[in-house]
Parts: structure tokens; C-alpha cells; sequence
């Protein structure tokens, strides 16, 4: 009797096609038929996992948050909040060739954002969910002196957002700084919050 292929396994399976489809030819080339071959799947066979280019798409998206989720809460066991704080906005960077591959899918995903409402909204989550993370980490890193009681942890918190953004894309471009550079940047930023 032949294995069948879990639905979810599937559908990770074919967004990781459109990952190598956007990294290899950009967003433009994402269509049903060449995501199809890609995958190494009929377009029917897509198609029965996936209605809609818009469908495939926003998985395809909330399949990296997913991922890069996972990975931030693995951290969340370290005991020393600097350490876990570091290793969680590590995972926020191009710092190798999964997280590069992730941030360039987001990215080339947020742009088809007004033409996909739907991603446009997944994008816009994610956001949101970053900017508490980052306020989340603040506050652990404040109950243990590392920030500085009079420091507004929200407005912190939009402060390391846009760090961590900003240093995200310069390591990516790679021209202006390096994967290593954002975290010592990052890093420095933190140190002088106490």
C-alpha cells in the first residue's frame, strides 16, 4: 500500500517551491504551473492543496513566520535572559543560508502585498506580533537590570523593531553591513538601554 503524504507535509512541500521559484527567478515567475514543476507535482495536484495563486502565496508566507516562530521560542528555555534575548533576535537575521532564504521569500512576499490583500494582512501581523516579541524581550531583560527603570519599554520596543529591521536588510544587501555586524549592532543597542 503506497504512504500517503501528509496534507500539512504537502503543503510545506510545495511552499518551499515557491521559495526556490522566488529566490532563483523573483516573485514574477511564482505561477501555479511553474510552482507545479518546481514541486515536482501535477498543477492539478496543486491545485487540489491550493485553490488560488493568492492561497499558495500567503502559505507560502505564513509558512516562514511559522518557522521562524518555532525557532524563537526554542530559545525560550535559555536561562540567561541576555543569551535568550540575543539567540530569539538572532533568529531575525540572514545570519545563514535558511534565514537568508526566509527573509528574501518575506520580503519578495510583502511586495506582492497590494496585489494580495491576504499577504498584505499576513505581513502586517507579523509586524505586530514582532514588535510585542521585541517588547516581550524588553521587559525580561528590564526584571533582570538590563534595562533601565525609567526606559519605556514600548517605545523601546518600537526602537529595536526598526533596528532589527533596518540591520536585517543591511546584512541581506550585504554592501553596507554584514550578518555579523547587525548583531553586534543590536547587541550595542541593547547595552546601552541599562
Amino acid at each position: 500500500m503506497p504512504k500517503l503524504i501528509d496534507h500539512d507535509q504537502r503543503q510545506q512541500k510545495i511552499a518551499e517551491a515557491v521559495w526556490r521559484v522566488i529566490q532563483r527567478d523573483g516573485i514574477g515567475a511564482v505561477s501555479v504551473r511553474d510552482v507545479a514543476a518546481e514541486a515536482g507535482v501535477s498543477t492539478g495536484s496543486l491545485r487540489h492543496v491550493f485553490a488560488s495563486k493568492a492561497e499558495l502565496l500567503a502559505y507560502s508566507m505564513q509558512l516562514v513566520q511559522r518557522r521562524v516562530r518555532e525557532r524563537a521560542r526554542e530559545h525560550s528555555s535559555i536561562s540567561d535572559p541576555w543569551t535568550r534575548a540575543l539567540a530569539i533576535l538572532d533568529e531575525m537575521l540572514p545570519l545563514d543560508d535558511r534565514r537568508r532564504c526566509e527573509m528574501e521569500v518575506n520580503l519578495a512576499l510583502v511586495a506582492e502585498g497590494p496585489a494580495h490583500p491576504k499577504v498584505r494582512e499576513i505581513a502586517r501581523d507579523a509586524q505586530h506580533e514582532l514588535r510585542a516579541g521585541c517588547a516581550s524581550i524588553l521587559a525580561g531583560l528590564a526584571a533582570h537590570g538590563y534595562v533601565a527603570p525609567e526606559r519605556d519599554i514600548d517605545a523601546e520596543a518600537m526602537r529595536l523593531h526598526a533596528l532589527v529591521d533596518g540591520a536585517a536588510m543591511h546584512a541581506l544587501l550585504g554592501e553596507t553591513d554584514t550578518a555579523e555586524t547587525a548583531q553586534r549592532m543590536i547587541a550595542e543597542h541593547l547595552r546601552g538601554l541599562a
